[in-house]
């Protein structure tokens, strides 16, 4: 009877939503201010490209130089709150309560996890920011591009951009928000997170300017990676059958991927990137197996090693390093670019990773969404990094004077042509970019879809936002990522968009105090776990 009664209600959401126009089932109060300053940015983009991209990056340029001590203990910070909620007392707090019963398997949602967060820049720069610190160096490190010295070093920062502040930054989100949707009972938004700190009022201007500004920033960062990820499909077209990259091959390559990430949206989260996260992950395997393989292999084994104790004794210098003395600029231009460009995207990639921690405890979150993604982090670069090195150093395979001449994107490429079967190897790789960015793209727009529509999340029973607002979602992203490819503005955009990676910063520090205010009164926030339980398991002495 319940069952029926539950079916009952379903439907009639269902009949509720059929009835209602696409324009009114848009919350404009979150929609309408991120979609002004797109529209804004976008015309100022194609009327002065130059303009627009002096503007962006002078702006960047002073907040990275005026707040890049900010970046670099806020982004540590978070990483420390992270490893704090996961393994204090209150890693053991369940999101949903005791009845609550997970979605995925482990696997799934580990894998999930890293195609939403880390798979597009990997695949990108897995070989390409290797060789830049191999080739050139950190300054302040006095050692010789391109030496042994210069070959030890080189996974040092690629570990330190790319796997745990990456997640913690990621993750730090994703605990508060989850715990204030699943725990606090509060809407499926950004704001909600706040709610421990200013109460209702999440529900006003401000809980309307956070999720604004998280979507202007996402929107904005999805758009300029499509572009992005569009010039690395047409070199690798280049690189397999000489098509040369033009505004028609950048058109037909968008309509495509625009097109699968929005059929995977579409066919929502059970389906859609579920299928394509578990064989992307896959897909990695293969090629991580093939380049142990066929490559260096006891090179890869012997400097990933290395490597990795070279990180680990290194990371409290590296994570809290300005140069303040030799003040060569390298901790802005890499380390503080990197924290501020996954800031502008926390918030969104928290809520969606947020939308699949039911049933799971904070410390299953940390385990599963920060310490599983960044191993694999440093398994990836270690094998991608220490290959094209080896090759470059010891083979004079000429790796680092091809992406010089073509640019970071063929990267990649210029790797696999080393080794043997390189048609097929290539044909993978440019396999694993389209996945990838499609996999970002579905998480990405069915999350913006759920904030943006009027009254989702409210009563916890929606599993996903309407197609039509994903589709609408979907079709915007991938015209603003072809207008401004064309136009020359997508570089320019994305600088606006790391801009947005200090207030959110600030955001995110208020966010994690909320959280930890929240564990301290567990019996007042948690709505979910039994008084009884939150009392004895997590009382403050």
């Amino acid at each position: 009877m319940e069952d029926l009664g539950k079916k009952t209600a379903n439907l009639a959401d269902s009949s509720v939503e059929s009835d209602q126009g696409f324009l009114n089932i848009i919350n404009y109060k979150v929609f309408l201010p991120p979609a002004i300053l797109l529209v804004v940015a976008v015309i100022f983009g194609l009327i002065n490209p130059e303009l627009f991209g002096k503007a962006a990056s002078a702006t960047l340029s002073f907040t990275i130089a005026k707040f890049g001590w900010f970046y670099t203990l806020g982004s540590t910070l978070l990483l420390c709150f992270c490893l704090w909620a996961g393994f204090s007392r209150y890693g053991d707090v369940k999101l949903g309560g005791p009845k609550a019963v997970p979605e995925l398997s482990v696997y799934t949602w580990w894998a999930i996890s890293i195609c939403a967060g880390i798979a597009i820049g990997i695949v990108f720069w897995g070989v390409a920011e290797p060789m830049a610190h191999y080739t050139n160096p950190p300054p302040f490190l006095h050692v010789e591009g391109k030496s042994l010295a210069a070959g030890e070093t080189a996974l040092r920062y690629a570990f330190f951009h790319w796997t745990f502040h990456t997640y913690g930054i990621y993750v730090s989100a994703a605990i508060c928000i989850a715990f204030a949707f699943y725990n606090t009972k509060k809407p499926f938004k950004v704001s909600s997170s706040l709610f421990p700190l200013i109460g209702n009022r999440i529900g006003g201007n401000w809980g309307h300017f956070v999720d604004g500004l998280s979507i202007f920033a996402i929107v904005g960062g999805v758009g300029t990676s499509l572009g992005f990820g569009t010039m690395q499909i047409a070199s690798g077209l280049d690189f397999l059958w000489g098509i040369k990259s033009s505004g028609t091959i950048w058109l037909l390559i968008i309509l495509c991927l625009t097109a699968c990430y929005t059929i995977s949206s579409y066919s929502g989260l059970q389906k859609g990137i579920k299928f394509l996260s578990r064989n992307n992950i896959r897909l990695y395997f293969i090629l991580m197996v093939f380049l142990l393989v066929a490559g260096p292999t006891i090179h890869i084994l012997e400097n990933t090693l290395s490597a990795v104790g070279d990180y680990v004794s290194n990371i409290v210098q590296m994570s809290l390093f300005l140069d303040p003395m030799e003040k060569s600029g390298w901790p802005g231009t890499w380390s503080n670019f990197y924290w501020a460009w996954w800031l502008a995207f926390a918030p969104v990639v928290g809520l969606f990773l947020a939308r699949l921690a039911y049933g799971r405890t904070i410390r299953e979150l940390v385990l599963v969404n920060l310490i599983g993604p960044a191993l694999f982090g440093i398994a990836w670069f270690g094998l991608f990094g220490s290959s094209a090195i080896y090759l470059d150093h010891f083979q004079n395979a000429g790796i680092g004077e091809i992406i010089k001449a073509s640019g970071n994107e063929v990267s990649l490429y210029a790797l696999f042509q080393q080794l043997p079967f390189s048609g097929i190897t290539i044909i993978l790789g440019v396999l694993a970019i389209c996945i990838s960015f499609i996999t970002l793209a579905d998480s990405m727009t069915s999350t913006i879809a759920a904030m943006t529509t009027k009254g989702f999340g409210e009563t916890r029973t929606e599993k996903e936002p309407p197609a039509r607002m994903k589709i609408f979602w979907g079709f915007v992203m991938g015209l603003l990522s072809y207008v401004l490819l064309v136009s020359g503005g997508a570089s320019a955009l994305q600088t606006s968009v790391i801009v947005c990676g200090l207030p959110i910063l600030v955001l995110q520090i208020f966010m994690a105090i909320a959280h930890i205010k929240a564990m301290r009164n567990l019996d007042t926030f948690d709505k979910e776990n039994p008084p009884a339980q939150t009392s004895s398991l997590y009382k403050v002495d």
